[in-house]
């Protein structure tokens, strides 16, 4: 994986660079870097399909922070991983909305390393589309299409396939149910609550104790009993993560 690392103090870049080179060695993987002072001088490089992870110190110095880069980098990449470093745990909650993978709070200890890599190997193994074979409501084949998985909430099994109910609009395809799920990324992000339905916990705002999933586009699904337990929890550890990720 090619790194990039935004740090104006060199001790730190060193520290960290070192951090990332050991994690690598460990996994038998290459590492590649390419290092910046300042954030004027990153974003004079930096395009779509740069580099597979960035990380970001928040203080910089003069000019610009790392909060303000990284809203530049979301214009051009909305799914790049960003892992901000900082002295400053106030922080956590300005990045948010960022959607930072991970919140590196210096001087970075060693063991924070591991899991921080693990979750930028995930991203970097799973997909950002998954490809359905489509049909239309007449059921007559259509060219396969590449449905956004940040856009896709949930999937319903019907007669001869199944519904992806997506943010741009819903999209059928004759692929059987468990044929789709075995596709997604196997990261807890999906999750089949009944049998031939599945939602991503993404759009879920709350599960209610009796199962009833309240998604944001105000729709409510309806969980099976003999799921409902194994649902809240699945969807508590997605909650876990989620919080994890972004630092707070």
């Amino acid at each position: 994986m090619h790194f990039v690392i935004v740090e104006d103090i060199e001790a730190d870049r060193k520290h960290l660079m070192d951090l990332i080179k050991s994690d690598c060695a460990a996994h038998d993987e290459p590492a590649e870097f390419s290092v910046y002072s300042s954030a004027e001088d990153f974003l004079a490089d930096f395009r779509r399909g740069f580099c597979s992870a960035v990380f970001l110190d928040i203080m910089l110095g003069k000019g610009m922070t790392g909060i303000d880069v990284a809203w530049k980098i979301r214009e051009k990449d909305e799914y790049l991983p960003i892992v901000f470093t900082t002295t400053e745990k106030g922080f956590a909650l300005d990045s948010y909305g960022i959607h930072a993978l991970d919140f590196l709070v210096k001087p970075i200890q060693p063991e924070a390393i591991p899991w921080c890599m693990a979750r930028l190997r995930e991203a970097a193994a799973s997909p950002e589309y998954l490809d359905v074979k489509g049909k239309d409501t007449d059921g007559r084949a259509l060219r396969t299409r590449s449905v956004l998985l940040e856009e896709l909430i949930d999937i319903e099994a019907v007669p001869r396939g199944c519904v992806l109910h997506t943010a741009s609009g819903d999209v059928f395809t004759a692929q059987k149910h468990g044929e789709l799920m075995d596709l997604l990324p196997k990261t807890g992000r999906f999750y089949e609550y009944a049998r031939g339905m599945s939602v991503n916990f993404s759009f879920v705002v709350s599960i209610s104790s009796k199962g009833d999933i309240y998604l944001k586009d105000g729709r409510r699904l309806f969980c099976s009993r003999r799921k409902t337990k194994d649902t809240i929890e699945a969807y508590q550890r997605f909650q876990f993560v989620q919080l994890r990720t972004k630092g707070v």
